[in-house]
């Protein structure tokens, strides 16, 4: 078990000297070491990972692929759990290798407890996460000359599948080197609430919380958005004129009908940009029911306006022009501020989780409900399937969820990953199953 941390994750003041001398690096973390000082290897690291002068995808190519900021900070922090540990274990990094230190030793301990705030083994995910950033940066000295031993990880080759549009399978493969050693990561199942229970948990999130919140929540599981996606919104994302909304499905009963909104703010990805305090990154569409269309705009029109006003209150000429222009965002604390992705979370644990204790309930995991729901209903037009024998009905139904997930599900949650494919058939093929039954006979005679 470790005591007190030794080494920090730091960063400068917006407005300090160090971010005006040098603006490029001022959102970028920095470590201070056990000295304590300045951890100079770790945030020469940090600068070349940032900056996109250095990407361990392209091994020993200069990349341009640039971290966002919130995987900067998680980097940094993997990176201080390894140094510190190095450290406290008298570990030379200028001479240590993969098979005894890092994956022998390092990665050992956590699984077992030994380097861990609470004692706990920790789960895969996270000792798989700290060991890889342990090993990019090994290669990273060995790259920029600061250590002459070589870093050599045994790999193996895999094959992956990956989302495809293109492709008549539905997916491409994609070759990738796996680090050997690696922790088996167990498998992923979910559990999500009904839609009583979701009724339920919904109503109490309006009554604990302002309207902006229990909106925001709204929005997470009736669109799969991310957390951060939704504090991001505009004003104007959703168009400010009602007859310039795009109803794609404009034949179907009002209930269920969807309006096409495009969103770039706080998005998952590159980084193109910061707006109003908002990363600028890839650009999607994504539907929302007509219903939660016109409940934004009836907040835009209502709270949001009294939100606005004591935001603009007391200032006047140029000066409330300048204040106005600042406020872009659709949802609003009643001040008039914006509201952080902290404080939507905050609202979000304001309700009783509708799931079992052991099970947890957060707006990432409000995603995921979205999406089973969605594939639910699609695969509910399957039930009347059946003429077909029971083989041939469950081959169709699987080729039909991954459709639903390729083409529907996974271009609104903006991600393809083939885990999380895996994840919502199995929790689909979940509730479709049925127990062996020994007292029934089927129509053909009992076999």
């Amino acid at each position: 078990m470790t005591e007190s941390r030794s080494y920090s994750v730091n960063f400068a003041k917006p407005d300090g000297a160090f971010a005006r001398k040098y603006p490029a690096l001022a959102h970028l973390p920095f470590v201070m070491d056990s000295q304590p000082g300045y951890h100079r290897d770790a945030n020469a690291y940090l600068i070349d990972r940032g900056l996109g002068r250095w990407n361990p995808e392209q091994k020993n190519v200069l990349g341009n692929k640039i971290p966002t900021a919130k995987s900067m900070k998680t980097y940094a922090d993997w990176l201080v759990n390894f140094l510190e540990w190095a450290d406290r274990r008298n570990i030379d990094l200028l001479a240590c290798d993969y098979a005894t230190h890092v994956n022998g030793m390092y990665q050992e301990e956590m699984l077992k407890g030994y380097w861990s705030h609470r004692g706990n083994e920790l789960s895969p995910n996270t000792v798989n996460a700290r060991v890889n950033q342990a090993c990019d940066f090994l290669n990273w000295m060995v790259h920029t000359g600061k250590r002459s031993a070589p870093y050599r990880i045994p790999t193996s080759t895999i094959t992956i599948q990956i989302g495809s549009a293109t492709s008549a399978a539905g997916y491409m493969g994609k070759v990738n080197e796996s680090r050997k050693g690696k922790v088996k990561q167990k498998q992923r199942h979910i559990q999500m609430p009904t839609r009583a229970q979701m009724r339920t948990w919904l109503a109490e999130v309006h009554s604990n919380n302002d309207r902006a919140i229990g909106l925001m929540c709204e929005t997470i599981v009736r669109s799969g958005m991310r957390r951060e996606e939704v504090v991001c919104l505009r004003v104007d994302t959703l168009p400010l004129e009602r007859g310039k909304w795009l109803v794609v499905n404009g034949h179907e009963a009002p209930e269920n009908q969807q309006v096409r909104i495009s969103i770039k703010y706080g998005t998952k990805g590159q980084v193109y940009g910061v707006d109003h305090g908002d990363e600028v990154g890839p650009e999607r569409t994504l539907l929302i029911p007509l219903t939660l269309a016109e409940a934004w705009h009836d907040y835009r029109s209502n709270e949001r306006v009294s939100a606005f006003g004591q935001w603009v209150k007391g200032f006047r000429g140029a000066a409330w022009a300048t204040r106005a222009s600042d406020s872009v965002h659709l949802f609003l604390r009643p001040d008039g501020a914006r509201y952080k992705g902290k404080k939507l979370y905050d609202g979000w644990k304001k309700a009783k989780s509708p799931l079992a204790k052991t099970a947890r309930w957060s707006p990432h995991v409000g995603r995921h409900w979205w999406a089973c729901m969605v594939l639910w209903e699609e695969l509910k037009k399957y039930e009347t399937i059946t003429d077909l024998n029971s083989e041939t009905k469950a081959a169709l139904v699987g080729d039909a969820a991954l459709s639903i997930i390729r083409l529907q599900i996974q271009p609104q949650l903006g991600h393809a990953d083939t885990q999380t494919t895996m994840l919502y058939l199995r929790w689909v093929m979940g509730m479709l199953s049925l127990p062996i039954k020994l007292d029934e006979q089927d129509s053909k005679g009992e076999r």
